[in-house]
């Protein structure tokens, strides 16, 4: 914060904006808001309130570095959305073995990422990290690794009681931990589904999954 103040800084770290907002005990909408509001570029342009991370509007050509960080966050970006990770499984869909395995495929899929664009995709002016790395490490290490952490060994636990005769998916949906691990996934899902956002806006795009899905969706029924 008191880099802010002095104007070495334009915009928040997102572990930063997430702290503050459960200090305030903010609400998931008001969170929300607050995290899109970080997320632009631009901070004079839009509303808090505006559920859409606003493209970067630039005027002068990307240099390496930066066309490196904003393809590493575009190739993060997607992998976020297009995974169990940000899709919600509704009550008795989908299986737990699944997610987790999705999640844990991530570690490999980011780092994989992090080494192919290199050094530049960590530098950022001065002596601070680029914005694509710190939301790089605050996915690994804040949301993915404690949620495996805790929950694999147990579904691993389990898995190993499952009498012959009855399938994975049976045997898993009488876990009396069903359900709180589901539950644990969707806290898990908001928070990087806040984390693709970022990434959104790190990359130059919008997040279609907020402000394209209503109109194609709409678009697509008629």
């Amino acid at each position: 914060m008191g880099a802010l103040e002095r104007g070495e800084r334009l915009r928040p770290y997102p572990n930063t904006v997430r702290a503050l907002a459960e200090a305030l005990g903010a609400s998931t909408e008001a969170r929300t808001a607050l995290m899109d509001s970080a997320a632009r570029r631009d901070a004079g342009n839009g509303h808090a309130g505006n559920n859409r991370a606003e493209p970067v509007d630039r005027t002068l050509p990307l240099t390496s570095t930066e066309a490196d960080q904003q393809a590493a966050a575009w190739e993060i970006y997607v992998e976020l959305v297009t995974r169990i990770a940000v899709v919600e499984l509704g009550d008795g869909q989908g299986m737990l073995r699944e997610a987790l395995a999705s999640l844990h495929s991530l570690f490999g899929t980011i780092r994989a990422i992090l080494r192919r664009h290199g050094p530049a995709v960590a530098r950022a002016d001065g002596s601070e990290a680029s914005e694509v790395s710190v939301l790089a490490m605050a996915i690994l290490n804040d949301v993915l690794r404690p949620l495996l952490a805790d929950w694999h060994p147990q579904l691993l636990a389990h898995e190993s009681r499952c009498p012959d005769g009855l399938s994975a998916a049976e045997h898993e949906r009488e876990w009396t931990r069903n359900d709180e691990m589901r539950d644990a996934l969707a806290q898990a899902r908001g928070r990087l589904g806040d984390y693709a956002r970022l990434l959104a806006a790190a990359a130059g795009v919008p997040h279609p999954l907020i402000s394209n899905r209503t109109r194609l969706t709409a678009r697509v029924g008629r």
